[in-house]
C-alpha cells in the first residue's frame, strides 16, 4: 500500500471511529453525518493532484463498504466511461450517421 493510500485509509478509519452510530443499521441521517465527518478528515493540504485522487478512491471504497453509496451505481458510471473510451455509443446517445 502506498504512503498516500495508507494515510487516506487511516484518516477515514479514524473519522469513522469518532462517530457513535450503529454501522450495521445506518439511517439516512447517520449516512449524511458519516459523509460529512469523512470529508472533513481530509489529511492532505490541497485537494488536487495524486494524493487527492487516492483520497477520492479510498473515500469511495469506504462509502461502498458502509452502504452510503451503492456499488452498482459506481459500476454503471464506469461502464459509460469505458464505452466512451472505446469510441462506442453510450445508451441513449443519438447517432450522427
Amino acid at each position: 500500500m502506498s504512503y498516500w493510500r495508507e494515510r487516506a485509509a487511516s484518516a477515514i478509519e479514524q473519522a469513522i471511529s469518532t462517530i457513535n452510530v450503529n454501522l450495521e443499521n445506518l439511517s439516512e441521517q447517520d449516512k449524511q453525518q458519516l459523509k460529512c465527518v469523512i470529508d472533513a478528515a481530509y489529511p492532505f493540504r490541497t485537494r488536487k493532484n495524486h494524493p487527492y485522487q487516492i483520497w477520492l478512491d479510498e473515500r469511495q471504497k469506504a462509502f461502498e463498504r458502509l452502504g452510503i453509496i451503492n456499488e452498482r451505481l459506481r459500476r454503471k458510471s464506469t461502464a459509460s466511461s469505458i464505452a466512451i473510451a472505446r469510441d462506442l455509443t453510450v445508451p441513449g446517445q443519438q447517432s450522427l450517421f
